[in-house]
């Protein structure tokens, strides 16, 4: 996975560099200018920029990027908790946002979410990953958080039989699904609190195996149904697990702080589409998102 980090601070770049050097291909710059001129001249599978910087911020860097065409995931970070700055680059299409001062192990797991994966579907057909029902809209998945970027770009190939469906739509929904499939299978599945994770990341634990091992256990599924028409598309994920109180997640306008502990998945999926509705028992979960091509001015 080759990645760029952007951050005006040796320290933080010389600690990043240290700790993902010998995981991920990685890339380092150290204000907005630089890291325009490397990304223009190199591709990458996500980028990683500090907001405040030199010469060129972090969402004017974005903004450039986006401008060019450079559609490549990003995930910022800032010492700011105005929650308007999340906002902002979530409507440019932020994977996520981190509050300095941050784990790695922390952002490691985001990082894990987004990392690419080569996609063999006969053999996920195969092991009964993935069953797909003769519709081609409902799909059951034997969760594995690892397996996560698979599932996805099974999902994603789907919505590709829609034309009406635009790279800004693919980009939206990968985002909705990175965080309420990951919820479905951590949260859901493996039945993992939000105390619990924390722990294991301020351990420098290995959070994924304990999500994968959990489910491994319980032997329980996700199912996805998939909805399209000349409107939008919907999207339905269940899972077999106890459910949670979707009524006690933290509001991020009130409290942002407390989001980026429980909640910010929801919060980054509200950000990507137009409705969410969880049922009551908070095991299933629907979105809708318009089509890109509808919400343009004519």
């Amino acid at each position: 996975m080759k990645i760029l980090f952007v951050d005006d601070e040796d320290t933080i770049r010389e600690l990043f560099w240290e700790y993902f050097k010998d995981e991920f291909n990685v890339t380092l710059a150290s204000d907005g200018q630089e890291a325009l001129a490397i990304s223009n001249q190199n591709t990458f599978d996500l980028i990683i920029s500090d907001i405040s910087l030199p010469k060129l911020n972090g969402i004017q860097f974005i903004q450039k990027l986006r401008a060019d065409g450079n559609q490549t995931p990003f995930l910022v970070i800032t010492g700011d908790s105005d929650i308007q700055i999340a906002i902002d680059v979530f409507r440019m299409g932020a994977v996520d946002f981190f509050l300095k001062p941050f784990r790695m192990e922390a952002l490691r797991s985001r990082i894990k979410k987004f990392e690419n994966a080569d996609i063999d579907l006969s053999l996920l057909f195969n092991s009964g990953e993935i069953i797909q029902f003769s519709d081609d809209c409902r799909i059951k998945l034997r969760p594995q958080i690892k397996k996560l970027n698979s599932y996805i770009a099974f999902i994603v190939k789907q919505i590709l039989n829609s034309p009406l469906a635009t790279q800004e739509d693919l980009i939206s929904i990968k985002i909705v699904l990175y965080e309420l499939l990951a919820n479905a299978i951590e949260h859901g599945v493996a039945g993992v609190s939000y105390a619990e994770k924390q722990e294991c990341l301020e351990a420098n634990e290995d959070y994924f195996k304990l999500v994968d091992s959990r489910c491994a256990e319980n032997n329980s599924f996700v199912f996805v149904e998939i909805s399209m028409d000349d409107v939008g598309i919907t999207i339905v994920i269940r899972d077999e697990g106890n459910g949670f109180a979707v009524s006690q997640i933290p509001n991020p306008v009130v409290n942002p702080a407390a989001n980026l502990v429980s909640g910010r998945g929801i919060f980054l999926a509200k950000m990507n589409i137009d409705s969410i509705v969880y049922n009551e028992k908070g095991n299933e979960v629907r979105f809708f998102k318009t089509w890109y091509k509808l919400m343009q001015p004519t």
